[in-house]
């Protein structure tokens, strides 16, 4: 004789913990594996290229290859502060007030070669040459070894087209000492000059290179 069983509860037993597992798979499929939230990388601005700054042309020769003109010890103050002045004018281009103080610091200190000196540049860039040439000749008679005045000598010549005095100014300057080598390379006083075959061969003479 068979025994009669409680079939109904072990069914439903067995299909309520089938419906577990089944749960507890498909919540497994839905959890996907956290991903780290991408992090934003600042933007930087790509740097802007710099033009190299073209360099001004120097309104004039100012005590270029010598030492500074004021530290002479025996040159009064009075003398030296209208120098300077001068000096400031030059370099704004405004040569008439330039000119008027070089004569004022002349007049407390006759013997002022820088001062003769720099009147003579601020006299050529206005086309006066001849007054130019006095105060170049009275410079180099107070200081004949002066480097920037043969330098002078030789702009002013140069600017002249007498370029055999340029280029014996420009070997004079040099043996001297003169040593601003990119005047020598940008001054366009010079421009007349530079263009003779024998002014590289002068500055190779002194172991003097310049790029073009």
């Amino acid at each position: 004789m068979f025994r009669k069983t409680n079939f109904v509860p072990v069914l439903i037993s067995v299909l309520f913990i089938g419906l577990i597992f089944t749960g507890c798979q498909q919540q497994k499929q839905t959890e996907a594996p956290k991903t780290a939230e991408p992090v934003a990388v600042p933007q930087t601005k790509p740097a802007t290229e710099q033009m190299p700054q073209t360099a001004t042309h120097p309104p004039a020769q100012i005590g270029k290859g010598s030492t500074d003109p004021t530290s002479q010890a025996s040159v009064p103050t009075e003398a030296k502060l209208s120098l300077q002045q001068g000096m400031n004018y030059l370099r704004t281009h405004d040569y008439d007030n330039a000119i008027k103080e070089f004569t004022v610091a002349i007049q407390k200190y006759p013997n002022y070669d820088v001062a003769y000196s720099n009147r003579a540049v601020a006299y050529m860039q206005q086309s006066k040459f001849n007054k130019a040439l006095d105060d170049l000749k009275k410079a180099e008679e107070i200081n004949p070894n002066n480097p920037t005045v043969h330098y002078n000598f030789v702009a002013l010549y140069s600017l002249q087209k007498q370029l055999d005095r340029a280029l014996d100014s420009l070997d004079r300057a040099l043996e001297l000492g003169f040593n601003n080598y990119d005047a020598l390379r940008t001054d366009t006083d010079l421009n007349n000059v530079r263009k003779h075959p024998e002014f590289r061969k002068i500055l190779e003479k002194h172991k003097v290179f310049i790029m073009k």
